[in-house]
């Protein structure tokens, strides 16, 4: 099996999770993880060339499959609407992650440790890899729905979704339900906040269209050209009264 495998870098994170609840975030329990797999830890660097920050990656990226492998059993997913396929799809994304609470405490920890600052190896590494891990999940969860955005489109829905996702990891860290009820309640309120925004939007553009279209006729004739002056306060409505 290669040192840098998929297969070896599971095996060392699934070691590295059960020892993390007790030791952090942290490189000593990298080392830990490493030994208690027979890997001697000088190939750290070949494995997780950016130690704890790709560890992290690496994390994520396999719970997005775990996560995806759910999706996929949800009844008629992609004839759902679209509020409901985020919905269910948050739902799965967090459901991959009850194992792991304390883990993902851990991480929390690590991303906004101020002594990261005063680290000439970290410095603010952890902090943007915490901000751009949601963005990623974001990312997974619009391209498992099939997502077609390529403008400003593809980077707002990611951005809203993102934040969505970290607000409601402070509710799950404490949510003590089984089925993670509080936490599944917040995500619907903030999905609703976001779809009543989005109406609202949506009229006020409306709106906006309709206005600028009466403006239009106002003050310029059929041929494109303004109305002289005379003409605009001619048909004033305090002037018809």
């Amino acid at each position: 099996m290669l040192l840098d495998s998929n297969q070896n870098k599971q095996q060392i994170l699934d070691e590295f999770l059960k020892i993390c609840p007790f030791d952090g975030w942290t490189n000593e329990a990298l080392s830990k993880a490493f030994s208690n797999c027979g890997v001697d830890e000088k190939f750290s660097s070949l494995i997780f060339e950016n130690g704890l920050l790709d560890l992290a990656e690496f994390y994520f990226s396999s719970q997005n499959e775990k996560a995806l492998a759910l999706i996929e059993k949800i009844e008629n997913f992609h004839q759902k609407k679209i509020r409901d396929k985020i919905r269910f799809a948050l739902y799965a994304r967090f459901e991959v992650e009850k194992n792991h609470k304390i883990a993902l405490q851990r991480l929390l920890n690590f991303y906004l440790d101020p002594k990261n600052f005063t680290s000439l190896k970290n410095g603010p590494k952890p902090l943007i890899q915490g901000f751009s891990i949601c963005f990623k999940i974001a990312d997974f969860i619009w391209k498992t729905l099939n997502d077609p955005s390529t403008d400003f489109n593809f980077y707002t829905k990611r951005l809203t979704l993102a934040k969505i996702i970290f607000r409601s990891l402070f509710v799950f860290l404490k949510d003590e339900d089984e089925s993670f009820s509080k936490t599944k309640k917040f995500i619907d309120l903030e999905i609703e906040k976001v779809m009543q925004f989005e109406k609202f939007k949506g009229r006020f553009k409306k709106f906006s269209s309709r206005s600028k279209k009466i403006l239009c006729e106002f003050i310029l004739d059929e041929k494109g050209s303004p109305k002289s002056p005379k003409e605009i306060i001619k048909n004033l409505p305090f002037f018809r009264l």
